[in-house]
């Protein structure tokens, strides 16, 4: 009788639909962890650290400037679609927030037309004309956030799967092919590893964005609506997210302005690279549980639980293996890395248990708070990255990333002691 009890609940627990999006987001989590790395692997010996580093500049370039240009109107989608029950007008808020994207396309390009123009540093880097050719793909970046943002609120894990997979996968194939045949080439390396890179996001996003179904239906409504949820909550969390995660996007550039080349760009930015799994864990739980988490008044202590123990145990595995891995996949240039990773990977561990709190506070439309907590980890950010990268290069920029993601951590756990106590006591006095 155990036995065909115990064979139930499996099955149950086996068909639960949410422990199937738990399941398929955390595996193309854990597969996008070797291809990134091979990928990386592969980039850093084809372009160097230097090459590496101009590299990284860029993306972060783009990263930053997505973040300063979405002015909200993400999150308030986000908001009517965590608020909505209906599919066809699910598909009206995706088509409406579509039309969005390309205005503040628009919008983003000319001011990075500007930028390329008239910065000295580009132009000493020689990546002013890389910048501007860039351009007419650079919506992809605009895309990722839109996707990350929306599919998590209509609770489309799939979609979301594919949209983290099959860029990273298309961008292996294509960059293990320029290393075989394009290494040894004397046509310019920096130029045909970006160019491959955002011409494999833009394709895989397109195919993305046709599988969503759009509808471009009662537009004009929908654009009003989206316009009084970006009023009431998304600009609030806009203001906050350009200040903390702009600024932490910010680093790669600050430190590329007070050093004589970008290979700490690059260093940086592969510890980060090979740390980035921490977060996937406590993002992964909370992605798939956000719809869930709106109507509860606190987090199940039993998921948190899991959510810690899981993360500590990813972080003590990273601090084995990545001394290891440099040291056999990568050249002794590569070297400082370990002990950025070292710094770098606790900061990361507190910032997705973070956002673990966050994806709560979000849920429950506490856009205010998350917008106060972005502020004080933006000004700590900031404040720390001009004092220690001018003094100690990349390796300031990681124990910047330890402090933000500290004080990211505690904001989180404040806020969200503050709001739960506050709903029970406010249901305890109706009762």
């Amino acid at each position: 009788m155990k036995v065909e009890y115990l064979k139930s609940q499996a099955l149950n627990y086996w068909n639960n639909p949410r422990i199937k999006q738990v399941l398929t987001l955390f595996s193309v989590n854990i597969i996008s962890i070797p291809i990134g790395i091979v990928t990386s692997v592969v980039l850093s010996r084809y372009l160097g650290p230097n090459g590496f580093g101009d590299y990284q500049f860029l993306d972060s370039l783009f990263n930053f400037s997505v973040i300063i240009f979405t002015f909200g109107f993400f999150y308030a989608a986000n908001r009517a679609l965590v608020l909505n029950n209906d599919k066809d007008k699910a598909r009206e808020y995706f088509g409406a927030t579509l039309i969005i994207l390309g205005g503040l396309f628009l919008i983003m390009s000319t001011v990075l037309i500007f930028y390329a123009l008239f910065d000295t540093n580009l132009k000493q880097k020689n990546l002013d004309r890389i910048v501007l050719y860039s351009l007419p793909l650079g919506w992809i970046y605009l895309a990722l956030n839109y996707f990350e943002t929306l599919f998590q609120a209509d609770n489309r894990i799939n979609l979301l799967a594919t949209a983290r997979i099959l860029p990273k996968l298309g961008f292996l194939v294509s960059a293990s092919c320029i290393y075989w045949f394009l290494m040894n080439s004397s046509y310019s390396k920096l130029p045909i590893a970006w160019g491959a890179y955002i011409i494999i996001q833009a394709l895989a996003y397109i195919y993305v964005v046709y599988k969503i179904n759009i509808s471009f239906k009662n537009l004009r409504l929908i654009l009003k609506e989206l316009w009084g949820y970006n009023k009431s909550y998304g600009f609030h969390v806009y203001i906050g997210s350009a200040f903390s995660v702009g600024v932490a996007q910010l680093t790669g550039v600050i430190i590329s302005y007070f050093g004589n080349n970008n290979s700490g760009v690059g260093y940086y930015a592969l510890a980060l690279a090979l740390a980035t799994p921490l977060q996937f864990i406590p993002n992964t739980i909370a992605t798939t549980n956000y719809k869930r988490f709106s109507t509860e008044k606190s987090i199940p202590k039993k998921l948190t639980q899991v959510t810690l123990l899981l993360t500590v145990v990813a972080l003590i595995a990273l601090w084995l293996i990545v001394p290891v891995f440099i040291t056999y996949f990568y050249s002794d240039k590569f070297r400082p890395v370990i002990y950025l990773n070292m710094i770098v990977s606790i900061g990361l561990a507190c910032y997705g248990i973070a956002d673990y709190y966050n994806r709560f506070l979000g849920s429950h439309g506490h856009g205010k708070l998350l917008r106060n907590t972005s502020f004080i980890v933006g000004s700590l950010i900031l404040s720390f990255n001009f004092i220690l990268i001018p003094l100690y290069g990349a390796r300031g920029a990681a124990l910047t990333r330890l402090i933000g993601g500290a004080a990211y951590l505690l904001c989180m756990l404040y806020y969200y002691k503050k709001t739960t106590k506050k709903d029970n006591a406010q249901t305890e006095s109706i009762h």
